[in-house]
């Protein structure tokens, strides 16, 4: 079970990376048309769940003369939850910067490969796809270090 926490991350790395392969076929043949309503959708997904995130944040800001804010702040617990948080954030942010980025790219815009077009939109799109499946992976793994940390306030 260590080994598997010791490569947790590279673990989920690989997964969406082949979830993203398995959808490419699929997400090269959208327009702007089907992407727009779908990035729209995933940007205020993760600005929500950044709000989330960030009200955690607030919570222990405002608990610091509470008793067990103090020993985990002692023992280093809380500075390496509230560093996983602002990771989290992060993540979160570039998802939604990403997506909103994808509302403003037409289909016109294309690059060729090997005699084959792409649209840059759907290359972002998979490249959000897979920040996006990320950070939501995060964002579950900090909100359950959040979840059982705050049990014990």
């Amino acid at each position: 079970m260590d080994k598997l926490k010791q490569y947790y991350y590279i673990i989920v790395i690989l997964i969406t990376l082949v979830i993203c392969w398995g959808a490419w076929p699929v997400v090269s043949k959208f327009t702007a048309k089907e992407i727009q309503p779908i990035a729209s959708a995933v940007s205020t997904l993760s600005g929500i769940l950044f709000g989330f995130v960030m009200a955690s944040i607030s919570l222990f800001a405002s608990a610091k003369d509470n008793k067990l804010i103090r020993n985990t702040t002692l023992t280093g617990y809380l500075p390496k939850l509230v560093n996983r948080l602002h990771v989290t954030m992060g993540l979160l942010l570039f998802v939604c910067f990403t997506f909103l980025l994808v509302l403003f790219i037409p289909d016109s815009l294309t690059f060729t490969v090997d005699n084959l077009s792409y649209k840059y939109s759907v290359v972002i799109v998979m490249f959000g796809i897979f920040l996006g499946l990320n950070s939501f992976v995060q964002f579950y793994m900090s909100w359950r270090g959040f979840k059982d940390f705050s049990e014990h306030m």
